[in-house]
């Protein structure tokens, strides 16, 4: 919670002024984490329509823009409760970067209007530009390219109009606003869970239910900049946050499970930080498969075999169906191992994600 925003005074040899200073109590569910860790929590809770790293967030703090209880303090400073974060405001705004234009980089198009653009994202593709590096074609410079009026839906010319993410890796559908209407709501469909979203998911392994619910909260383990963990013994109840997985298997093979999984929260990395929990993750997933896993089985996957097929919500009371059809690689994977399937709970699925 924002306890004040004040004016403070900094000075140099050559100059004096004025700069505006945000200040948070640290949120119990932080307590006695990295300090580096919950100034990027709060960052991203607070400027929900920038992107911050924690490499970006370690540099302001060795630059003495962001403080813990006024006083400068090392990344790796446990924090407390009550503890006050301080965040200059003049260093958090973003320099005025342009995306270079791709013309030749396509995406395929599901669905367009005046106010909504669907695509189907490939997997390693990213959403968004990640750092410094703005070269590397995204889903941003795509839009930026082919879509110009957009380029400052959003007022961050880095993530035009994008209101939500897919990993890297992960391939399918996603949305984009087209407009500052649009955009505004779409991001209360996503706050308020009104988005139905179903994926498709390929896993080491037999779940133990044919269908079932996760509901673990999940938290950053210390430490890790990437991979996230269920809440444990070992950590405060606190310091994790609200994910809950339904998942049902639609095929069980001889060493897999292919399943829809419709995520009700919208965590980081939450459907495979979930299956990997249950022992279960999925093929490809080098973050969160188990090296034995990786390495002990005859299909391994150059990524993770993880795909958004459908997003689902109403907009301005009509009802609207996006979907994405399974990638090449995805397909091929499944035809590889669709002789040793040893049930099939809906062929109808299984028949439509399998064309030849």
């Amino acid at each position: 919670m924002i306890l004040q925003s004040l004016d403070f005074f900094t000075h140099s040899s050559r100059m004096r002024a004025m700069q505006k200073k945000n200040i948070w109590e640290v949120p119990r569910r932080f307590v006695d984490q990295r300090f580096d860790v919950v100034a990027l929590g709060l960052l991203q809770e607070h400027y929900a329509l920038r992107q911050f790293s924690r490499g970006e967030v370690a540099r302001l703090i060795t630059a003495g823009a962001i403080t813990l209880n006024t006083k400068l303090k090392q990344a790796r400073h446990r924090v407390r409760l009550h503890d006050t974060i301080e965040i200059i405001e003049q260093a958090l705004l973003v320099k005025d970067r342009t995306l270079i234009d791709y013309p030749d980089f396509m995406i395929p198009v599901i669905y367009e209007d005046d106010a909504l653009l669907v695509i189907d994202k490939p997997a390693g593709i990213q959403v968004h530009p990640a750092g410094n590096v703005v070269e590397q074609p995204t889903v941003a410079h795509f839009i930026a390219t082919h879509y110009p009026a957009m380029r400052h839906i959003g007022g961050n010319s880095m993530r035009p109009g994008i209101v939500h993410r897919l990993d890297r890796e992960t391939s399918g559908a996603l949305v984009v606003a087209k407009t500052e209407e649009a955009l505004r709501e779409l991001k209360k469909l996503f706050k308020n869970r009104w988005i139905e979203k179903t994926y498709l998911a390929l896993v080491y392994g037999h779940m133990p239910a044919q269908s079932d619910v996760i509901n673990k909260p999940l938290m950053q383990r210390s430490g890790e900049r990437k991979r996230l963990v269920v809440e444990s013994r070992m950590a405060p109840v606190a310091a994790a946050r609200e994910a809950i997985t339904s998942y049902r298997v639609i095929v069980r093979y001889q060493d897999f499970d292919l399943l829809m999984v419709m995520p009700k929260t919208g965590r980081t990395h939450q459907i495979r930080a979930h299956l990997a929990s249950l022992g279960h993750p999925i093929v490809g997933d080098k973050l969160y498969a188990f090296k034995s896993m990786r390495r002990g089985k005859q299909l391994f996957a150059e990524r993770h075999m993880l795909h958004a097929q459908r997003l689902q919500f109403e907009w301005f009371s009509k009802k609207y169906v996006f979907e994405a059809p399974l990638p090449q690689d995805f397909q091929t994977l499944l035809h590889r191992v669709d002789e040793t399937r040893k049930a099939s709970y809906d062929d109808e699925a299984l028949t439509s994600l399998l064309l030849e």
